[in-house]
């Protein structure tokens, strides 16, 4: 393709496709922990239906990973009712020798064996030796292994940990039989190009998939996953809404996002759906989707001015109008009139009720508007604008 960053519904800067910056693409899995790290967060508590319901809308929008935690009353039926459904996707459980057996006998596979591996959380934590906590950890291995699992070993603190540590961590893993290895920035205290670089040594060193679980203290947590990809990673957590321990998780929604338009990945999920999941979380949880959050967020398709992109479309260059067309992902544009409006804005929001209005009266009506917004504080809501609308004379079209 001569212009990779020309998409269906997007274009980006073309300078992220140019030599020396350009990701050759490579298969990634988007693995969803809004189940088990949302059980971390402390304002909110999922119910046994909550989570099915989750795990059904998950499957629903093509995500084929997501996971479960198993330290909160309750894990047990969850799993079994999610099992039940027979949905497309692969069930995650943390390892626990009394409980992870059971749900092996049950069906599920797919084990993330943990190894709390910084040497301040051994030292002070744990107050265990490094070498008495990785033998056990092997063994939780080969045990997965044994009953027929597949063991990711997955490593909270692991941006601590020193090279030399990592590297003979990971080789003993791979000895030991685990099919894959997650880096876990615990406390987000990576940037973007410090996680890129342990994620290229890890996958210098192993052939298994290396996979990364960021948060988000720094804010920067889409852009770590994102960063972890160009070095390599097969694997991205990231969870509906951000949802998680502390600051949350990168964003399901952004991340997916992020791989269609800048990298040119097909994630083959329905992001036409990302709206539909993104409220569903929101319900389930209580918590309300940010504002400012991108994609789904309450602003993110918002806009006060209309007048370019009216122009843009009707050159045929909607695409330009917006960092992503907003019905791809299941958005329309919004548009309002208030403080800031031009009179593409009022020429639009008349349409929408079926009225025109002379080019005088669209001045006149923006003037008033603009006055109003300003006084309220706030853009107008659609009585107020129809309000107004009248008063200087608009009528119905055709």
């Amino acid at each position: 393709m001569d212009t990779p960053w020309e998409g269906p519904h997007w274009s980006v800067s073309p300078h992220n496709f140019a030599e020396g910056v350009a990701v050759p693409p490579h298969p990634v899995q988007l693995h969803d922990v809004t189940l088990r790290d949302g059980e971390e967060c402390a304002d909110l508590a999922y119910s046994v239906d909550a989570k099915v319901r989750i795990a059904e809308a998950l499957a629903r929008l093509g995500v084929r990973r997501t996971e479960l935690f198993l330290t909160v009353p309750g894990w047990e039926a969850a799993a079994r009712a999610i099992i039940a459904r027979r949905l497309p996707l692969d069930l995650y459980v943390t390892w626990d020798p009394a409980k992870t057996p059971r749900l092996l006998d049950l069906g599920v596979r797919h084990a993330m064996v943990w190894y709390r591996a910084s040497d301040v959380y051994q030292r002070h934590v744990l107050q265990r030796e490094r070498a008495d906590l990785l033998d056990e950890v092997l063994q939780a291995v080969r045990t997965v292994k044994a009953a027929g699992g597949y063991a990711n070993l997955f490593m909270p603190e692991s941006t601590r940990m020193t090279l030399p540590q990592l590297r003979e961590t990971i080789t003993a893993a791979e000895q030991a039989g685990a099919d894959a290895f997650t880096l876990v920035d615990s406390l987000a205290i990576c940037r973007p190009a410090a996680l890129a670089y342990l994620v290229r040594e890890v996958v210098a060193l192993t052939a298994r998939p290396v996979e990364v679980h960021c948060h988000n203290d720094y804010g920067l947590a889409t852009a770590c996953v994102l960063a972890a990809y160009e070095a390599g990673a097969s694997a991205l957590n990231c969870s509906i809404n951000a949802v998680g321990y502390r600051a949350g998780n990168a964003a399901l929604d952004e991340v997916a996002v992020a791989l269609e338009a800048l990298y040119g990945v097909s994630t083959g999920l329905r992001l036409e759906l990302l709206p539909w999941i993104s409220r569903l979380v929101a319900d389930l949880t209580g918590i309300p989707q940010g504002y400012f959050k991108a994609v789904t967020g309450g602003g993110a398709m918002r806009v006060e001015q209309w007048g370019a992109s009216a122009r843009l479309a009707a050159a045929g260059e909607r695409r330009a109008a917006f960092a992503f067309e907003p019905e791809w992902v299941g958005r329309n544009p919004d548009v309002v009139v208030g403080k800031w409006s031009d009179t593409g804005a009022v020429a639009k929001k008349l349409a929408d009720f079926g009225l025109t209005a002379t080019a005088a009266q669209l001045g006149e009506l923006l003037r008033r508007a603009q006055e109003r917004g300003i006084a309220a504080g706030r853009p107008l809501t659609d009585p107020e604008f129809l309000t107004l609308a009248r008063a200087v004379g608009t009528v119905a079209g055709d």
